[in-house]
């Protein structure tokens, strides 16, 4: 059972430096963390695998797409760029030891307006691809569902499995954020249960994007949810309470969502983790 967080609660950017941040999970007491990988190139493997070690704690992987690396463009050449930048992430998460790539990694993030008809089979075929290629390393790949104000190809949990469909692989599976359930789902526990086992990935979050506990989620039904489909995957937190990080804007967080982060952190943490191990 791994609750942890996502390092962007500590970083200003998505880019910036995070290792801080794997200390600061540990000494919460999280026995995992979350980190992204936004620039592959320029990812710092090795301090990161002896951070990751010397705190005792496993990783979990994520990254995102833009309009240069779109996988699901008319464009051929933009669609290798995003199965590159993809095949990339996936040989960090084998290096890392992370069993998943998750994220908006079926479209970018931002992405505006309905798809053209061939779009959703252009992303199967890329995600086909790269599922292919994590199955080498017994790595899945985790489609995370986000909000409509966000994205506009993938919302909800049964347009997730329908293109799970598509695609036809086994090693692909849902990413699910509670905080962008609860603005999608007309019920997120029964859109939890028919994610049942295809769930390889929660991020939980308050309907403000605070702390979970913070807010009017029903923790108890969300959680008991999550473990009677069978979910054996991270609980982690990804809230965002600081409006004066740059990456802030970019999630329209305007104001302090928590006034003692990182004391409120702490309880979260402690919240969930109870949770999560009631019988």
């Amino acid at each position: 059972m791994d609750v942890g967080v996502h390092v962007s609660l500590w970083t200003p950017e998505w880019t910036s430096p995070f290792l801080d941040g794997i200390d600061k999970a540990a000494d919460l007491g999280c026995s995992c963390v979350e980190i992204p990988l936004m620039d592959p190139a320029n990812f710092p493997l090795d301090d990161t695998r002896r951070r990751l070690a010397a705190n005792g704690l496993s990783v979990y992987c994520g990254t995102g797409l833009s309009k240069e690396t779109d996988i699901g463009s008319s464009t051929e050449s933009i669609r290798e760029n995003g199965i590159r930048h993809l095949s990339e992430c996936l040989r960090l998460c084998a290096e890392l030891g992370s069993d998943s790539l998750g994220g908006v990694i079926h479209s970018p993030w931002g992405l505006k307006g309905r798809a053209d008809p061939g779009y959703s089979r252009r992303v199967a075929s890329s995600l086909a691809r790269l599922a292919d290629l994590a199955a080498k390393n017994g790595t899945s790949l985790a489609l995370e569902c986000i909000n409509r104000y966000e994205n506009s190809f993938l919302n909800t949990v049964d347009q997730c499995l329908a293109l799970l469909g598509i695609i036809g692989r086994e090693n692909v599976g849902l990413h699910l954020d509670t905080y962008h359930m609860n603005i999608e789902e007309s019920g997120m526990v029964a859109a939890m249960t028919r994610a049942g086992a295809r769930l390889l990935r929660l991020h939980l979050s308050e309907n403000t994007r605070g702390y979970p506990g913070s807010g009017a989620l029903a923790w108890d039904e969300i959680i008991a949810a999550a473990k009677a489909s069978g979910y054996k995957g991270p609980w982690i937190l990804e809230s965002y309470v600081q409006p004066d990080f740059p990456a802030s804007s970019d999630v329209c967080v305007w104001r302090p969502i928590e006034p003692d982060s990182s004391e409120s952190l702490r309880r979260s943490i402690d919240f969930i983790r109870e949770l999560v191990s009631a019988d």
